[in-house]
């Protein structure tokens, strides 16, 4: 059995319209799983996908993933749960050029420009009491006006069965990692 307690990601992003869910159970510690998390690199297939949406996807670590494309850290408990956020029209056919990283979680919160959304993507590590380690990401998006919200549906039903497989596939590289080889 897990424990239960509020989620930094419910803190940063409450109220949201949209929500993807990936979760993987990983039969290592979390202090292993951390370690997998910093150690998975995102490629190939991945790259390709965001390409297309007119994103770069820098090289490195998640956070240096999240950061280098327009998301801010908005709130961490290291090891064990990040968040990070980002406001854009997401859309967008250049969606980099329409996407703005908020200062902090202050700002985030704010935010309220027409026509725009808000996207908060979290990762959580959470022991589980037969030593094994539930691994789990979550993708938010609120919109701010009906507008927005008619233009992201749209949007969603193109790129949510991809934007699912790049979440489980790196979930699965988290899982290879961690219970590989130390």
């Amino acid at each position: 059995m897990k424990t239960t307690t509020t989620t930094l990601r419910d803190e940063v992003l409450h109220e949201f319209d949209v929500r993807s869910r990936h979760t993987r159970r990983v039969a290592a510690t979390p202090a292993r799983v951390a370690e997998a998390v910093d150690g998975v690199r995102l490629g190939g297939a991945a790259s390709l996908l965001v390409r297309i949406r007119g994103l770069r996807l820098p090289s490195g670590p998640i956070r240096e993933v999240l950061t280098g494309s327009g998301f801010t850290v908005l709130a961490e408990r290291p090891g064990f749960e990040l968040v990070a956020g980002t406001n854009g029209r997401f859309w967008a056919l250049r969606e980099q050029a329409h996407m703005e990283a908020p200062v902090d979680l202050q700002a985030f919160r704010a935010f309220d420009r027409p026509g725009w959304a808000q996207g908060a993507v979290s990762l959580r590590i959470e022991p589980l009491e037969d030593g094994s380690t539930e691994v789990t990401t979550e993708t938010r998006v609120r919109c701010v006006d009906g507008a927005a919200r008619r233009r992201f549906a749209a949007y969603w039903l193109l790129i949510r069965v991809f934007s699912g497989w790049l979440r489980r596939d790196f979930l699965t590289s988290v899982a290879r990692i961690a219970e590989g080889p130390e």
